[in-house]
């Protein structure tokens, strides 16, 4: 099976949506971090990104930690995506791709080099989109691009 660059990109952006979820609406109660979102924003989230509205809703009320954050966003990835958007069995290779790795990486970058910017008020998640996909175009970001998939091909000895 071939994993194409847009199953790439959609598996990154349900994992980017859930951190942007922690990002703005993680809030400490008795130690632990929970995700707390109100009424109103909820509404607004159901309008503006109907397809990851469930993941919200699957994070509220229950205490976070990186496992729990990770597992659920496998199991939406599994429900709502591997054998209707994608086929059977993909996900795990997805999740295990280099190219997966890169834009993560990628993300995880853009993320540390504009948390000042992105701490000044809640951005919408299609705004962060907007700005990530905006950065990724730089000439800074498309050499780091380039040179971690080099890395990572040195790494692995894999050879395009």
């Amino acid at each position: 099976m071939t994993l194409s660059a847009s199953m790439h990109t959609e598996v990154a952006k349900v994992f980017h949506f859930e951190f942007w979820l922690r990002y703005y609406f993680i809030e400490e109660r008795d130690n632990e971090l929970f995700i707390a979102i109100t009424d109103e924003q909820m509404e607004h989230m159901r309008k503006q990104f109907p397809d990851f509205v469930e993941l919200a809703e699957r994070m509220l009320g229950v205490a976070l930690t990186p496992e729990l954050s990770q597992m659920r966003v496998v199991e939406f990835l599994q429900l709502h995506y591997e054998g209707s958007r994608f086929p059977p069995n993909s996900i795990p290779k997805i999740l295990d791709s280099k190219d997966f790795s890169v834009e993560m990486y990628l993300f995880d970058t853009w993320l540390n080099l504009h948390e000042n910017q992105l701490m000044q008020k809640i951005y919408g998640f299609d705004q962060w989109m907007h700005f990530l996909d905006e950065w990724k175009q730089s000439d800074k970001a498309q050499q780091l691009m380039h040179s971690l998939k080099v890395q990572i091909q040195e790494e692995t000895g894999a050879i395009n």
